[in-house]
């Protein structure tokens, strides 16, 4: 057994980055009141400091992360679909560089609960992860966490799909807005609509001040296991489809909504494939790379691997729904878009039999042209993961100063 998933290393890891986490969390959240208080009037300042926030939420995860579980970061890159691919590279020091394009889609697979964070962080190395949008299940009541998180705009879902699809399509078309420039981030105002269900902004582009967005989801819903890997199977069986062995059929309601309602600003769909260095072919990623295994006993895998592919909007069917409602799409729309998504997890499957078979995704050179880079998941600069805390540490340093003044001047009058 590693010295790191001893007992001693274990209980004093846990003593070290369990408070950490929580006064982080604390002192986000903290920093969020503030500016929703003192920057209520002032919407661009206020949105402004609430990405800042964004960005300090994942440096303070993936700083305890990477030291709970140190492991590498090894993305290849489909040259021909993905945008400024030649810009992908590792520096001297290890350290990961990409350049995602800005106001982009990104869908995977999900193997385990901390898929998000992992996309997130790929997001940071772009310098992008003030930008995140993720659409998961209501954390909302989550004490500290989900009062942060609905500050960051995050896409919470009841699973009820009628009450579901109108909360996206207005948080959908507020994140559009304000990457034209007209939205509430700005301080541009609704306009009148005649649903009333459905919020409505003034189209057009404002390049002056635009508020871009990278939007994470999971076309698969969740993760796999013994049961929705069955339920997945017999859904399969009854629509007459080829076996799955490695992902869960996709639902394409909610991604089929996304890119509708963005598609006004949307410039990519980054499509990627994840896989787990440590992970057999007949295990599941929740059980053995579960939370409890991953930040409590510091199993996690070895290396993070990713395949990465990009669409152009042009290239997806999306059909001709108006953008402002809650209208569904026709049964023919949906059925083209999800052979389209369709195509694509069958294609995901096919490269995660060969990577567990071999260890690599199996791309043939003559069929497309791929780059790799093998990087540490790790920030930027150790003093980074101070950025969470400054604001809080200021502001208790500047109130014990004015305290201790205080107390020295009544002193001295008495």
């Amino acid at each position: 057994m590693s010295i790191r998933h001893s007992l001693p290393v274990i209980v004093i890891r846990t003593a070290i980055v369990a408070p950490l986490f929580i006064i982080g969390c604390l002192a986000i959240v903290f920093t969020q009141l503030l500016d929703v208080y003192f920057f209520r009037n002032s919407p661009s300042t206020k949105q402004a400091i609430i990405n800042e926030t964004k960005t300090h939420f994942v440096i303070l995860l993936c700083g305890l992360t990477s030291i709970i579980n140190p492991t590498k970061f090894a993305i290849t890159i489909d040259t021909k679909s993905v945008p400024n691919s030649q810009q992908f590279h590792v520096d001297s020091q290890n350290h990961l560089h990409t350049l995602l394009q800005p106001n982009s889609v990104i869908i995977s697979n999900h193997q385990i609960y901390t898929d998000w964070l992992f996309l997130w962080f790929l997001t940071y190395t772009s310098n992008l992860s003030n930008a995140v949008h993720i659409i998961l299940k209501d954390l909302s009541k989550l004490p500290v966490l989900g009062y942060g998180m609905k500050n960051f705009n995050f896409l919470f879902l009841s699973r009820k799909w009628e009450h579901d699809k109108v909360v996206l399509t207005n948080q959908l078309l507020e994140i559009d807005a304000n990457a034209r420039g007209h939205g509430p981030a700005n301080g541009y105002r609704l306009l009148s609509s005649t649903d009333k269900e459905v919020k409505k902004w003034p189209q057009g582009v404002d390049d002056s001040k635009i508020w871009p967005y990278e939007l994470i989801l999971f076309p698969e819903g969740t993760v796999p296991s013994d049961r929705t890997t069955k339920k997945s199977a017999e859904y399969i069986a009854s629509k007459g489809l080829p076996p799955l062995k490695h992902v869960l059929l996709p639902r394409i309601r909610g991604l089929y909504l996304a890119l509708q309602k963005l598609r006004n600003s949307v410039e990519v769909v980054y499509d990627v494939t994840i896989a787990y260095s440590g992970l057999k072919e007949d295990e599941y990623g929740e059980l053995v790379f579960s939370l409890k295994n991953f930040y409590l006993r510091g199993h996690g895998p070895p290396a993070i691997n990713y395949f990465i592919k990009g669409y152009k909007l042009s290239e997806i069917p999306l059909g001709e729904e108006a953008l402002d409602s809650t209208v569904e799409a026709s049964d023919e729309d949906l059925q083209r878009f999800e052979d389209w998504l369709l195509k694509i997890w069958y294609e995901k499957d096919k490269l995660m039999d060969n990577f567990y078979k071999t260890g690599e995704w199996g791309v043939k050179s003559n069929e497309r042209e791929t780059k790799l880079i093998v990087g540490d998941f790790k920030l930027k600069s150790p003093l980074e993961f101070l950025k969470p805390y400054l604001v809080l540490l200021t502001v208790l340093l500047l109130s014990y100063t004015f305290l201790s003044l205080a107390y020295r001047f009544a002193i001295g009058r008495g």
